[in-house]
């Protein structure tokens, strides 16, 4: 009796499970997030994903914002195997453009100097201008949490599209 009585209560707190339910409006992911979890959770903040990893040892989706930017999703610190298993509890945002008159490293600079959220910077071999964006979720994010995380990524996105003219 004892034992489904803790049954229940983890069930009742939410503490049964990688994750909750993905319609409850506090789904929490408090052991890491899958493949298959974050291209539901982009689709549902008006994204397009999808997995593009081709070693499961280097996790990675593609992605599209709402007006068209398109993105990558690196997955790190993972545990398991597979799209539907393996677990990551840090994720990088991650765009890139060709470099042009405006997507220098100056203008990684300007935008490293003036902004605090995102990180600009030249790829290795200095071609591409790169923007990312770090989320670490190693102690648990809710879906809204995680949707203040998208909001960020896509305003500061904006701004470095707006400061690069792309």
């Amino acid at each position: 009796m004892r034992k489904f009585l803790s049954a229940v209560l983890l069930v009742i707190l939410g503490c049964g499970g990688p994750a909750h339910a993905a319609g409850s409006p506090t789904q929490v992911f408090d052991q890491g997030i899958t493949r298959v979890e974050l291209i539901a959770l982009l689709s549902s903040f008006g994204m397009t994903a999808k997995d593009s990893t081709t070693k499961e040892s280097d996790p990675w989706l593609s992605a599209k914002t709402p007006k068209g930017t398109e993105f990558y999703v690196n997955m790190y610190d993972c545990v398991g195997t597979g799209a539907e298993s393996r677990r990551c509890n840090n994720l990088q945002f991650l765009a890139q453009w060709e470099l042009s008159k405006n997507a220098s490293l100056e203008s990684a600079n300007v935008y490293n100097q003036k902004f605090v959220f995102g990180r600009a910077y030249l790829n290795k071999d200095g071609k591409m201008f790169m923007f990312d964006y770090s989320v670490n979720i190693k102690d648990g994010v809710t879906k809204d949490n995680f949707k203040r995380h998208i909001d960020n990524w896509l305003r500061v996105l904006d701004d470095i599209r707006a400061l690069l003219k792309v």
